[in-house]
């Protein structure tokens, strides 16, 4: 591989001469350069040889390359050539890029700036924008991360490596627990579980999650559920609520939505745009973002661009303005979304302006009011006896009704409150009423929703599973059941412990987001007792120890043994070791002693008796010597004679010998 000073001065495809490089990942290196024959500055970003080693992998990336360049959009990193050369021997793929001299989001971060709600907002607004743009061409991002956020001189945010990203994410997350630490901190939990676009497992939602993760790190300087570990970062966000502080103001909800642990309940780009430009309706004027340009091609004009440069606010010159496109929630009410070109948008004033369009009218008539006042009483009364029909707003989002009522000349007072019938920024009622009759002058209160109510923790310990089910279910707030504990005092199927996945420092009577998840360990009942080895052990002993685990001691029938004295016990109806739950009962036999038999009286009898006499006895016969039919002359047990009345082990084989 061709190191950096070896491709500093190198003319890549006859046109683009390379100079320093800028930087280096995983994907490859990327180098500053100019296109000598347009006389603009480019970016060259030269991919790992991996990506030509084959016929196949290159086929992959002309695919993709053909796929980014024919993108076109304001927010999106252009592509103006690509191709394969030689770097020092290696064949390489390469792309040329649209030039950004304003940094990456990584590099504000990693000066130690944050960003303001305000300014995180901006910064959402326009990656939203050229998410909407590739989501609707089918194109999923999978590598939002700060690194991929990077500015142009004109200060607004592209999104880069599109196309690339999708080459290294295969390589990636083909096992998910072997991503890196960096790729596995903005990931989504379906990404963390090992979801794929080819199996239709991961779509776009997961672009909106990793946003989402973004714009919480710029404000915070901390990224949510990051460990030190790829394994632990990647499990702690499964499942779990995006944790948003309160002191995001009104972008919290709109990131708590984002954020969320289901894909399908997250907004789409466009819906995350509108839910943004909603809350910049309630959030101070931001200050330009902190921008960091990096190389010697930084603009220095001041921000006085040639018309044609692509950075700029115009369209790109390579294609007509029809191609320009367009996003849907950046068009101000009133006017048609595809009326409205992205390039042509003032990002972040339309949403100011729009929110106070009102004060302006209002301050104008204040002032032909005042002057009016002066000339006469006549006129005065004349003025404030206008009235007009309180309109029907409730239902309907707070920026058209603001519209609808602006001619009225009423002062205008936006109360807020939580509402499960209204959603965030849609207009709930207004005081006084619709159809009143309201005198021009007068404030009317327009009160618009700030998202659902916040439904308050309960404490569910010492429920059933099935009660804290129905009661979380009845506030709005899951369920997840984290655990089971063996307890001495509650029963099976008892709620032990209860904690907020996302939030377990939170305790009962704290107000929390509709849809939180409670998690609770439930109890197993007692802890299983192991029984122990009673044989040997007269009653008393075996009761001890049977009581001494909460076991209880059942006596049966004494046994004979020919190993366990008399007393003692013989047998347990379960075997030393076996574990049961607490309270069960185990029975043991006691040893009665050898079961012993008399040794019958055989003198005279012939041997089909004597055959009868010792298996009535309990005895066997053994080995029999010399004719049965003659006389029985000797008896005899494991080698010694034996007589009649004789004590032997039932079951003992008598030697009988016959002359």
């Amino acid at each position: 591989m061709a190191t950096n000073d070896a491709l500093s001065g190198l003319l890549l495809a006859g046109r683009y001469r390379l100079h320093s490089t800028r930087g280096v990942g995983v994907a490859g290196e990327v180098v500053d350069a100019v296109d000598e024959q347009l006389q603009r500055p480019v970016a060259v970003k030269i991919l790992s040889p991996q990506w030509a080693a084959s016929p196949h992998a290159q086929q992959r990336f002309r695919a993709e390359a053909q796929v980014a360049s024919s993108l076109n959009h304001p927010n999106v990193n252009a592509v103006y050539d690509w191709g394969i050369d030689d770097f020092d021997g290696i064949s390489r793929p390469y792309l040329v890029l649209e030039y950004l001299s304003g940094g990456s989001l990584r590099d504000i971060l990693d000066r130690g700036r944050l960003l303001s709600p305000s300014q995180a907002l901006v910064v959402g607004l326009d990656a939203c924008r050229g998410l909407d743009y590739i989501h609707r061409r089918g194109i999923i991002h999978r590598d939002i991360k700060p690194a991929t956020l990077v500015f142009g001189d004109d200060r607004h945010l592209r999104l880069v490596d599109v196309g690339v990203s999708r080459l290294v994410a295969e390589q990636t997350w083909a096992d998910p627990t072997g991503a890196g630490i960096d790729a596995a901190r903005y990931c989504s939990p379906e990404q963390a579980q090992g979801a794929l676009p080819e199996d239709g497992t991961l779509g776009t939602p997961s672009d909106i999650y990793s946003l989402c993760l973004v714009l919480i790190e710029s404000v915070t300087g901390q990224v949510p559920f990051a460990s030190d570990s790829t394994v632990a970062t990647l499990s702690a966000r499964i499942d779990k609520l995006m944790p948003v502080s309160a002191d995001f103001g009104p972008l919290a909800s709109v990131l708590e939505r984002a954020g969320r642990p289901l894909a399908a309940d997250r907004f789409t780009a466009a819906e995350f745009g509108r839910a943004l430009m909603q809350a910049a309706e309630r959030l101070p004027r931001p200050a330009p973002a902190p921008i960091a340009g990096n190389s010697k091609f930084a603009d220095t004009t001041g921000g006085m661009r040639r018309p044609t440069d692509p950075t700029g606010p115009a369209q790109r010159p390579e294609n007509s303005a029809d191609d320009v496109e367009t996003a849907a929630f950046d068009a101000p009410t009133g006017v048609p979304a595809h009326a409205v070109p992205v390039a042509e948008t003032p990002m972040y004033d339309q949403a100011i302006e729009r929110g106070n369009r009102w004060r302006w009218k209002l301050l104008i008539a204040a002032v032909v009011v005042a002057a009016l006042a002066g000339g006469g009483f006549a006129l005065s009364r004349q003025l404030a006896t206008t009235s007009h029909i309180v309109p029907a707003l409730a239902g309907i989002e707070r920026g058209v009704a603001e519209n609808q009522i602006a001619d009225n000349k009423w002062s205008l007072l936006v109360q807020t409150e939580r509402s499960d019938a209204q959603p965030l920024g849609n207009v709930i009622r207004t005081v006084p009423p619709e159809g009143t009759k309201f005198e021009e002058g007068k404030t009317l209160v327009l009160v618009v929703s700030e998202g659902p109510t916040l439904p308050k923790l309960i404490d569910v310990n010492g429920m059933t599973l099935e009660a804290a089910t129905k009661q979380l279910a009845d506030l709005t707030l899951g369920i997840s059941v984290v655990g089971d504990a063996f307890d001495e005092q509650v029963p099976t199927g008892i709620v032990l412990s209860w904690s907020v996945l996302a939030q377990p420092s939170l305790a009962a009577g704290a107000e929390v987001i509709q849809g939180t998840v409670v998690g609770v360990v439930v109890s197993k009942g007692p802890a299983p007792r192991v029984i122990p080895a009673l044989g040997g052990l007269d009653e008393a002993a075996a009761s001890a120890a049977l009581a001494a685990v909460q076991l209880v001691v059942v006596r049966a029938d004494d046994i004979f043994s020919n190993d366990i004295p008399i007393g003692q016990v013989a047998d347990q109806s379960l075997p030393a070791g076996t574990e049961v739950p607490r309270d069960s009962t185990v029975t043991i036999a006691l040893s009665k002693g050898p079961d012993v038999v008399l040794v019958p009286d055989l003198a005279g009898l012939d041997y089909a008796s004597v055959q009868a006499a010792i298996a009535n006895s309990g005895l066997l016969i053994g080995r029999v010597d010399g004719n049965t039919s003659g006389f029985l002359y000797a008896v005899s047990a494991n080698g010694s004679p034996v007589v009649a009345g004789q004590q032997l082990l039932r079951g003992t084989p008598l030697r009988l010998s016959y002359y």
